[in-house]
């Protein structure tokens, strides 16, 4: 017998005797009477094993379930209302600066009957006389200038002349208490003032300095916001052939 199958003939007898059931694979039935194996002669009843049924593993706990109140619908925004507005006050758009504004003094009913213009000359005894002309000499000291004749009118007057010149002089003067501003390029001057009326008449006049330009000169008057009157004359050299002035007339 080859020692390998000896091994297992060994074993085998060993473990039949040691655990007869095992050995030869046979189960008997419960409640039978069978012999101990260890203790020959003393039956042994084979227990009734029962096996128990499997437990039927239900689903596993669940945590209980909280009530979940459903979120509450936010109030809706109520419309704040902005704060009335102040009401927009209308805006007067900047005035341009315009001609100086003349306040008269009754002066509507104002009717110029005359307008003369010339030059002022004194004689030895200091008394003035008014020569009508539109050729001025240029004599340093010599004083021109204009005359308004107004038809039955008593009290203040309050009058604009206009001064222009073809260059500009060499300096600008004017009497205390005037109203008086120059144009831009100087060569324009513009003089306001308020006089009382004497003899119905009233007057401006101007002395030639030097540095005054030579040519053509323009005057013009004005009262209230009427234009009364316009005077071109010329300012010439002292040599100049003057024309002579007979009985308030001009002849050459």
């Amino acid at each position: 017998m080859p020692l390998r199958n000896l091994f297992y003939s060994t074993l085998l007898a060993f473990i039949s005797l040691t655990f007869p059931a095992i050995a030869h694979e046979t189960v008997d039935p419960p409640g039978k009477k069978v012999e101990h194996p260890h203790n020959p002669g003393k039956p042994v009843v084979v227990p009734t094993i029962t096996t128990p049924k499997p437990t039927k593993v239900g689903d596993p706990i669940k945590p209980p379930r909280l009530p979940v109140n459903p979120p509450k619908k936010l109030p809706t925004p109520t419309k704040v209302k902005h704060p009335s507005k102040p009401p927009k006050l209308p805006v007067n758009p900047a005035k341009k600066p315009g001609k100086p504004t003349i306040h008269p003094t009754k002066q509507q009913n104002i009717k110029v009957t005359k307008a003369e213009f010339g030059v002022f000359r004194r004689d030895k005894g200091g008394k003035i006389t008014f020569i009508p002309t539109k050729k001025v000499p240029l004599e340093a000291g010599l004083a021109y200038g204009w005359r308004l004749q107004l038809k039955n009118y008593k009290g203040k007057v309050t009058w604009k002349e206009i001064f222009r010149l073809p260059q500009l002089p060499l300096t600008w003067g004017t009497q205390n208490g005037e109203n008086f501003s120059l144009s831009n390029n100087g060569t324009a001057a513009v003089t306001t003032r308020t006089d009382a009326v004497q003899k119905g008449m009233i007057t401006n006049s101007w002395t030639i300095t030097p540095g005054d330009p030579q040519g053509n000169h323009l005057i013009e008057v004005y009262i209230g916001d009427q234009h009364v009157a316009s005077f071109e004359f010329q300012v010439v050299k002292p040599n100049q052939k003057r024309k002579k002035i007979v009985k308030g007339k001009i002849q050459s």
